[in-house]
């Protein structure tokens, strides 16, 4: 099974949690500007080599990728984005800013064109993060999470986060993808994320998961967050990877 892992803050203290890992890995690091992300991509190459190092990138005022975004945000991501030939990680999520649905409202088509766009053009090296498209998929394509575009896809299930009908309702739908060895599954979480409050999967909880998605076909996993890592975790981790 392959594991990859996210890193939303990435200082030094987390990245040198690489060091933990024993087999090769991926890792998406969320970054503010491409000059930022060239440089964390050196510092993480210093501290274990053979990782891939994919961009997340984190857009002004929304923070993730959204047709509520703001339009010229947008356009100069990706014209950014354009000028490197890394993986990418895009984050399809309502904007932080919940102002910014009202305010981007009439530019919401416009906007879904761009995303979808970029990712046609890109969709070799673009992984997207997204609900499960079996959950409510109208009402997630309509808010713009969830485009027709042969993407790698990533289903987040962050189950100590979700209330038990929900991780049981998961439960139930994962098995019906199609196509499994096009996605991956996100697991978590084990470390806080942007909101500071999320709750903390248990490292038998997090065995429990893995052991669910690889049982229903699922052969990739990204785990929300590399800063989280442990013994306890590792030594979980390590069992699917043997």
């Amino acid at each position: 099974m392959e594991i990859d892992f996210y890193e939303e803050f990435p200082t030094q203290k987390n990245l040198k949690k690489l060091k933990l890992i024993k087999f090769r890995t991926k890792l998406f690091v969320a970054s503010k500007s491409i000059k930022e992300f060239k440089s964390l991509e050196k510092q993480i190459a210093k501290i274990k080599k053979n990782v891939i190092v994919a961009y997340w990138p984190i857009i002004k005022n929304s923070y993730w990728v959204s047709p509520f975004s703001n339009t010229r945000d947008l356009i100069e991501l990706f014209k950014g984005l354009e000028k490197i030939d890394n993986q990418i990680l895009i984050d399809l999520e309502m904007p932080r800013n919940k102002i910014m649905i009202g305010k981007n409202l009439f530019s919401f088509l416009r906007n879904k064109k761009l995303i979808k766009r970029f990712m046609e053009k890109n969709k070799e090296r673009i992984t997207t993060a997204q609900p499960i498209e079996s959950i409510f998929s109208k009402y997630i394509q309509i808010r713009g999470q969830n485009f027709n575009v042969k993407t790698e896809k990533s289903f987040m299930w962050y189950s100590s986060m979700l209330p038990n009908h929900l991780n049981n309702l998961i439960r139930k739908r994962l098995p019906k993808a199609k196509n499994k060895s096009g996605y991956s599954v996100s697991l978590g979480t084990i470390a806080y994320g942007i909101h500071g409050n999320e709750p903390i999967l248990k490292p038998e909880n997090l065995e429990k998961d893995l052991r669910f998605v690889k049982q229903v076909g699922f052969r990739k996993v990204i785990i929300f967050r590399l800063g989280g890592l442990n013994k306890d975790y590792m030594k979980v981790m390590n069992k699917f990877k043997e």
